[in-house]
């Protein structure tokens, strides 16, 4: 924008939500440390509602308490607050809009949540992940009260889905990076060479003149096991979270704190205290964040996974054992 003085209609517009937060401060010749301040304010609003809808789908203080607590604490999420980077204020506005989604018994104060996820869509591209969980959370909401609705929904909104993607895959591929390149590469961390995928054979590489789409399917169709051991590896990377360019301390630090929360978030995902729409708004969220992560670009610093670590604080901190044993 600041180069053609005009929006220019690519990738980079998913994250005119946060250059208009720039724009702003830098209009009232704010410095950066005021983003910054910003920014960390935002997290700390995040906390309370963290705090507050924990609470609310545990019915425990000690369960918001430990929630709370584990996204304040853990530098990894927090550390993001100072950086002029897109990670942080998309965090803190998942945190506070699942929260008002969440929360909302009425259309009224869906609708009052709407905004914060149109925000959500242009502060990040992956922003339509969350805009793929909310569709899935309100959908099945539907469900609960009338079949008929729910199965309208679902084809129109099935039709509408096969036409988006029919007519925009391509256009969306031409707007990031090079997938082909990414996969040929093999790495599992960002260009290190650890642990990347190799094959025992050469690899098919498509012709750069084919479609991209076709470039894609290409690929895939003609290198099957070695796309599906780079993608089950880069999946599991995605969670496993410890990089060979990490320190001792810090990779211990991610094996003792972060890998029981996922354990305990399991067990808090299976509740009854979560309804069947909450369920699925979280595995949503989470599977659907990780599977772009695992098909497109390695998280060589944990990027990608810092805006799901709240919800999986929240599941961990139903799934604590309460004090009194549970019957």
């Amino acid at each position: 924008m600041a180069v053609h003085h005009h929006l220019v209609w690519d990738r980079n517009v998913l994250y005119s939500g946060y250059t208009a937060v720039l724009a702003f401060f830098l209009k009232f010749q704010l410095p950066f440390k005021a983003v910054v301040a910003f920014q960390s304010l935002l997290s700390g609003l995040a906390a309370s509602c963290l705090y507050a809808l924990t609470q609310r789908v545990s019915g425990r203080w000690q369960a918001a308490f430990l929630a709370t607590l584990a996204y304040v604490a853990w530098p990894d999420l927090q550390a993001w607050n100072f950086y002029i980077h897109t990670d942080a204020l998309f965090c803190s506005i998942l945190v506070i809009y699942t929260y008002l989604l969440l929360k909302a018994h009425r259309m009224r104060q869906l609708l009052l949540a709407m905004p914060l996820l149109g925000w959500l869509l242009f502060l990040r591209p992956n922003g339509i992940v969350i805009g793929v969980a909310t569709f899935f959370y309100v959908l099945f909401l539907l469900k609960e009260h009338s079949q008929i609705i729910f199965r309208r929904v679902v084809v129109v909104a099935s039709v509408l889905f096969i036409l988006i993607v029919g007519f925009s895959f391509n256009r969306i591929l031409h707007n990031i990076f090079s997938l082909i390149a990414i996969y040929q590469g093999g790495s599992l961390f960002g260009g290190h060479p650890f642990m990347a995928v190799t094959s025992s054979t050469p690899l098919y590489i498509p012709a750069p003149t084919s479609p991209l789409w076709q470039q894609l399917v290409l690929f895939i169709g003609h290198n099957p096991i070695y796309f599906t051991k780079l993608f089950v590896l880069k999946f599991i990377v995605f969670f496993a979270q410890i990089k060979p360019y990490y320190s001792s301390l810090h990779s211990i630090a991610i094996a003792l704190f972060i890998y029981p929360a996922y354990i305990l978030a399991v067990r808090g995902y299976r509740k009854p205290t979560l309804t069947q729409p909450q369920r699925l708004f979280f595995v949503v969220l989470v599977g659907l964040q990780a599977t772009i992560a695992a098909a497109t670009l390695p998280d060589w610093d944990n990027r990608f996974i810092v805006p799901l670590l709240p919800s999986i604080f929240l599941l961990a901190a139903v799934g604590f054992p309460a004090g009194q044993r549970e019957r």
